[in-house]
């Protein structure tokens, strides 16, 4: 199964940084959010899916985590992490999600921060994180939001008409799951879209027992620094789910 590698693509990877480098929705409201649904890591073996330039992986060892993997299919994110991690308990693989029950070890936590979107087969990787969990452990995760992916447009990040200084959506195609591709500092970039239901069946399937599920908000404060986050009332950026592998009978 082809992945696009579109962290590769310089143009795409030094856009990106600009981004994360800046106030960006990733830093004031996914990152927060998704750390706050985590909560306490302390002592916990960690695999970080899509991990990034790891910094998510950099804060779990300060939280106390025994041990964090961060796999990524992107050669550009794994050198930043390398370049920006000291730690002896963080290792970086250049790997995809799809290959991650070659890893031949478990894990008490599998995270992931707006990443999964990228995966087609979102069921058997739902399965795939099911079996790499220890009894007990949990799989944390943010994903795009589907309102935000379900028009099936070139750029579906800007779907929307500004009326009375109001955004108003286009929500089309939304049981029309799949690729979109779009432009997002590139042309030509690959996501897949799914419903809620298929996000919230696929981790039930595989066996999970689904915690929690909570979507996007910006708060006062982060409107302040950031004033247009206040369409976030209107539409959540992100979803994030927390389910967790019951412990066996046996």
């Amino acid at each position: 199964m082809r992945e696009q590698n579109i962290y590769d693509n310089q143009k795409f990877f030094e856009e990106y940084q600009n981004m994360r480098n800046s106030l960006s929705a990733n830093e004031l409201i996914e990152m927060p959010q998704l750390l706050e649904l985590i909560g306490d890591v302390t002592n916990l073996s960690i695999l970080d899916l899509g991990c990034g330039t790891g910094g998510h992986d950099r804060k779990f060892i300060e939280m106390g985590a025994k041990r964090v993997v961060g796999v990524d299919l992107s050669s550009n994110m794994i050198n930043e992490e390398n370049k920006n991690t000291s730690s002896n308990k963080i290792e970086y693989k250049i790997m995809s999600m799809n290959d991650i029950d070659q890893l031949g070890e478990k894990f008490d936590l599998v995270v992931s921060s707006l990443a999964i979107h990228y995966v087609e087969d979102y069921d058997s990787l739902c399965k795939k994180v099911y079996h790499i969990l220890n009894d007990g452990g949990r799989f944390i995760f943010s994903h795009g939001h589907p309102m935000d992916s379900c028009a099936i447009l070139q750029d579906y990040a800007n779907n929307f008409v500004i009326i009375n200084d109001k955004k108003y959506f286009l929500i089309s195609d939304y049981n029309n799951e799949g690729k979109r591709i779009s432009h997002w500092f590139v042309d030509g970039v690959e996501t897949y879209h799914r419903n809620m239901s298929h996000l919230v069946n696929g981790l039930i399937d595989a066996g999970f027992q689904l915690e929690h599920m909570a979507e996007s908000y910006a708060t006062k404060e982060i409107i302040k620094i950031k004033p247009k986050y206040k369409e976030q009332n209107d539409h959540s950026y992100y979803v994030y789910f927390k389910c967790k592998k019951e412990y066996s009978k046996n």
